[in-house]
């Protein structure tokens, strides 16, 4: 009999060892399946506890004294074009502090908020880092305000973006299309990167407010965006989808535009 608990013994220590080594070799694509979250930012693994904060990419900041790029951040009216908001709000484009928008996507959606303005009519542009127009549209903005997209065409006329590029936008209300010199206007900057294959994996398999996480803790501005508005336009009464977008534009200092609707805009025909 004793003889036999020494064995069961033996046995069970070997299993447990067994049970160490193989935890031990799994990869971070198995403790995945295991819910385990794998993708990391300087060695910290991205969890959706705490909702999408934005984490600025440190390359991305200007250097100490100069303005970033895309300043000034308020608009600049090179005229007499009156803005209309009793919120006291201005036009302003949903960038971080850097101004500088990353994103994954070869033709992605831009933000901006836009106040109830005297302008019928604005224009977007989008140039290359040589400064050659990509793409110009119209849109129809009479008596709107809040939140706006604005998306590239994926066609063959308009060139995708390059990996690794900087392209710049600009927004122009438009009051008077005789004189331009009466525009608010304002401008930004858009990078398309690469992410990691473990990154790619996860967004994948994820939700879309995981989604939003990632990209937001990754530096992917546009993206997280993009992601989330489009989950919120899909569910406009998901409290939590709300709270998310509020976490993720105070993490970018843009906290004064979270309660604003996300107004529908055409493109002038």
């Amino acid at each position: 009999m004793n003889k036999m608990k020494r064995i069961t013994k033996f046995i069970l220590s070997l299993t447990s060892v067994g049970s160490i080594v193989l935890i031990a070799t799994l990869n971070a694509s198995q403790f995945a399946v295991m819910g385990q979250p794998t993708p990391k930012v300087d060695g910290k693994p991205i969890t959706q506890s705490g909702g999408p904060r934005f984490s600025q990419p440190t390359e991305d900041n200007p250097p100490l004294g100069s303005p970033p790029p895309g300043s000034p951040s308020q608009p600049t009216t090179r005229g007499g074009c009156s803005i209309k908001d009793q919120k006291n709000k201005d036009l302003i484009p949903l960038l971080p502090k850097s101004k500088i928008g990353r994103t994954v996507s070869e033709y992605p959606e831009f933000f901006l908020y836009l106040p109830k303005t005297e302008a019928k009519v604005a224009e977007f542009v989008l140039q290359d880092d040589k400064g050659k127009q990509i793409y110009q549209t119209t849109l129809n903005i009479n008596n709107s305000s809040g939140v706006i997209g604005i998306s590239i065409p994926t066609n063959k006329n308009v060139s995708p973006l390059q990996i690794g590029k900087n392209y710049s936008w600009s927004i122009a209300l438009i009051c008077d299309d005789k004189d331009r010199s009466a525009d608010v206007f304002q401008k930004g900057i858009v990078r398309r990167v690469e992410v990691s294959a473990d990154i790619r994996s996860q967004l994948e398999k994820a939700d879309p407010r995981l989604k939003a996480v990632i990209y937001a803790q990754t530096g992917i501005w546009q993206d997280a965006l993009s992601t989330l508005i489009a989950a919120r336009r899909a569910n406009p009464n998901d409290v939590d989808l709300a709270a998310d977008w509020k976490i993720l534009l105070d993490s970018a200092n843009l906290g004064e535009i979270a309660a604003e609707p996300i107004a529908p805009i055409d493109p002038k025909p």
